[in-house]
């Protein structure tokens, strides 16, 4: 077939299918602003929201009914110590106390007017003999007799029969031993040469009366002790006994006896019955108020830093021998000592905030034995000023004893004290023995 000749176009077909979605176009200019939409339905409820502040308070509401009580609250801390009290009004008139210790010998007083003469005393009783005195002068020898006439020489006639014995001769009143008697016929009697050897004899007997009379004064002193260094006494007792009026003061005694140069100075305390009294030693007397913070309750004294074994001398501050201390307790039927404890807000003997005796203080006697009021019915408080824990006050206690071995006290132990506002310090009293 050979090939037409082009045609004309045709006319426009139908509208294709739609073509595959083209690639995105790009972003067309905002639109305006369209209409607000409707309301939409209520949501749900939301979760609570966080609590609102505090509104103002409401009315006071009335009164509630009592609640039941509680139990009780935990014991508070100690408060602050409060200011010091007034002082209160002055107290009723205390008990009397015990007779104390004489004080020191006063001053002399000035010299009183002279008094009206009283009448005269009685004759006292004979004094002792005095010492003998010295021999006096030989006596003048005595005339001779006249001279009988010289008779006519007889013859000399038989020996006579023996003559009856002659009578003994006592030249002084002293009764000589049987030994030295002998007879002493006429014709000795006659004869002055003899009348010289009898005043010699009496010569020496004077020497002898003397040394009878200086015995007897010292068998006198042993019998009546003065109390003097040279011729002390046993105890203070036995010096009563001999002297009832001799006054209080310082005098020798010897309790061992035999030699009096171990013998001391007490002071001898007749008004109480007869004490005799030693001292502690200057370091044993005690100690000033403090709080001794360094130290723990419980421990003894002793063990202090500043502490011992307390001590004891006698009047001149001389220790005195273990062997007559044993010995003057063995002399004594009692012993009494005084302790004075003085504190601020610290317990001696008596804890009266808890009705106790619980913090009382101990003591250690002589024979190591420790006492206490849980033990020992001879201790007693004279003052206890210190069982209210209440400011600067005093306990005095008294160990007064059968138990002589117990005194004197040679240690303490001290219980309440340690808080910072507790202190103490104490005094030791002599130690008094009683016969």
């Amino acid at each position: 077939w050979e090939k037409g000749a082009k045609g004309e176009p045709g006319l426009e077909g139908p509208v294709g299918k739609t073509g595959p979605i083209g690639p995105q176009g790009a972003p067309g200019k905002p639109g305006s602003e369209g209409l607000r939409g409707m309301p939409g339905s209520v949501g749900e409820q939301g979760l609570p929201g966080p609590p609102g502040s505090d509104g103002p308070p409401g009315p006071v509401g009335p009164s509630g009914l009592p609640g039941l009580k509680g139990d009780s609250g935990s014991k508070g801390e100690k408060g602050h110590p409060g200011l010091i009290g007034l002082i209160g009004p002055p107290g009723d008139q205390g008990e009397k106390g015990d007779r104390g210790l004489p004080g020191p010998q006063g001053s002399q007083g000035s010299k009183g007017e002279m008094g009206i003469t009283g009448q005269s005393g009685p004759v006292g009783p004979p004094g002792p003999p005095g010492l003998p005195g010295a021999p006096g002068p030989k006596g003048a020898k005595g005339s001779s007799g006249p001279t009988g006439p010289k008779g006519e020489s007889g013859i000399p006639g038989p020996p006579g029969p023996p003559g009856p014995p002659g009578e003994v001769i006592q030249p002084l009143p002293i009764h000589s031993s049987k030994r030295t008697k002998r007879n002493i016929d006429a014709s000795q009697l006659v004869d002055e040469g003899n009348t010289d050897n009898y005043m010699d004899y009496a010569d020496g007997m004077e020497e002898i009366f003397g040394s009878l009379n200086s015995l007897k004064l010292e068998i006198e002193q042993m019998k009546h002790p003065s109390g003097t260094q040279s011729n002390p006494a046993r105890t203070c007792k036995d010096l009563q006994l001999c002297h009832p009026d001799i006054p209080d003061g310082e005098y020798w005694i010897d309790p061992n006896q035999g030699c009096s140069r171990d013998a001391f100075k007490v002071y001898c305390n007749f008004t109480a019955g007869g004490e005799s009294c030693i001292f502690p030693d200057k370091k044993s007397e005690g100690a000033r108020i403090t709080s001794w913070p360094k130290e723990n309750p419980g421990s003894w004294f002793s063990e202090f830093k500043r502490g011992k074994l307390l001590s004891y001398v006698d009047s001149d501050g001389n220790p005195i021998g273990v062997v007559q201390m044993t010995f003057l307790r063995l002399l004594s039927a009692s012993a009494h000592q005084n302790i004075t404890y003085n504190c601020f807000q610290s317990v001696a003997w008596h804890d009266a905030t808890t009705n106790s005796y619980d913090k009382a203080i101990r003591f250690l006697g002589s024979n190591d034995e420790e006492m206490s009021y849980d033990n020992n019915p001879y201790i007693r408080a004279l003052v206890d000023g210190c069982a209210a824990k209440k400011g600067y006050q005093k306990t005095i206690l008294e160990l007064n004893t059968p138990k002589v071995e117990q005194a004197p006290i040679v240690d303490l132990m001290f219980n309440d004290f340690g808080d910072a506002v507790q202190k103490f310090g104490f005094e030791v009293g002599p130690v008094c023995f009683m016969g």
